[in-house]
């Protein structure tokens, strides 16, 4: 039997194709960041977190959509899913109070994604033109390489100084990006565990009330209605025990009074059989 298709509506499915191909891109050469950032996008778009083999099922259907061709294995899958279930929101359900409600703090990191984008965007933005000059500068070194009146080999030297001093800053801030990754899923998990916590104490409080209070005479109700329907249960499965052992007889008496039947049938075909036989014997002396 074939398994079902991917069943989402036609704007997640476009948004979550685009999330594909700009993680893909984001990510060339790192499996579990770029499964971290679908998990995380297919989560905010659907809402929910979904099971290794819905992830690989997606891969593998819109690879040719996509062209993505990562096939990871089921186990990179399931520790990326374990890592987002660590950072995923504990929801309180509401007391009462307007203001007992806790900040979703999936939201708030989906709300800050592209603040940070925005604030490292022009920083990425003079980097690549950092780089794009310098490329123009040691293209330039490159043709004056070949004519005697210049200095190639310091003009070379200073060009890739240059160039090592763009990467390493594009690399530090890579760094800072992933340092504030952290320290945002670090406050997440505050966030949840404070979230528990509140959610305990409601529970106590609230198996305090019902323990001090009239919980004890509604359990007591409720336990004589068990015992009666246990009661009645047990009648009417002596009652239908009883049915099905009379039933049973009779079909065995039945099958008894069958057979007796059928060997009287069989005698009186033998007998049968022998009187025919003996008239075909006397028309055959005749």
């Amino acid at each position: 039997m074939s398994r079902p298709r991917l069943n989402w509506p036609d704007p997640q499915l476009r948004e979550i194709l685009g999330a594909i191909v700009a993680r893909d891109r984001d990510f060339p050469l790192d499996n579990a960041r770029f499964l971290d950032s679908l998990v995380d996008d297919v989560r905010a778009v659907t809402g929910r977190l979904y099971g290794a083999t819905t992830y690989a099922r997606l891969l593998r259907d819109l690879s040719a959509v996509t062209g993505v061709t990562r096939r990871p294995s089921t186990t990179t899958i399931q520790k990326a899913i374990a890592r987002a279930q660590a950072l995923a929101p504990i929801h309180v359900g509401q007391t009462g109070d307007a203001n007992s409600a806790m900040p979703d703090t999936h939201m708030v990191r989906r709300s800050l994604e592209p603040v940070m984008r925005d604030a490292i965007a022009p920083l990425m933005a003079q980097m690549s033109a950092r780089l794009a000059t310098q490329m123009e500068r040691l293209d330039t070194v490159r043709e004056d390489t070949a004519s005697p009146r210049t200095e190639p080999g310091l003009r070379l030297q200073l060009a890739e100084a240059s160039l090592a001093d763009a990467h390493a800053r594009v690399g530090r801030l890579e760094q800072d990006n992933a340092r504030l990754r952290r320290d945002l899923g670090q406050a997440e998990m505050r966030a949840s565990i404070a979230e528990t916590r509140i959610a305990g104490l409601l529970d106590e409080l609230h198996q305090a009330i019902t323990n001090a209070g009239s919980g004890s005479a509604a359990l007591a109700k409720v336990a004589d209605q068990l015992q009666g329907t246990e009661r009645f249960l047990k009648a009417q499965n002596d009652a239908v025990r009883l049915q099905a052992s009379s039933e049973a007889e009779a079909l065995r008496r039945q099958v008894t009074q069958l057979r007796e039947r059928i060997d009287h049938l069989l005698l009186e075909n033998d007998q049968y059989r022998r009187m025919l036989a003996t008239q075909r014997d006397a028309r055959s002396q005749r």
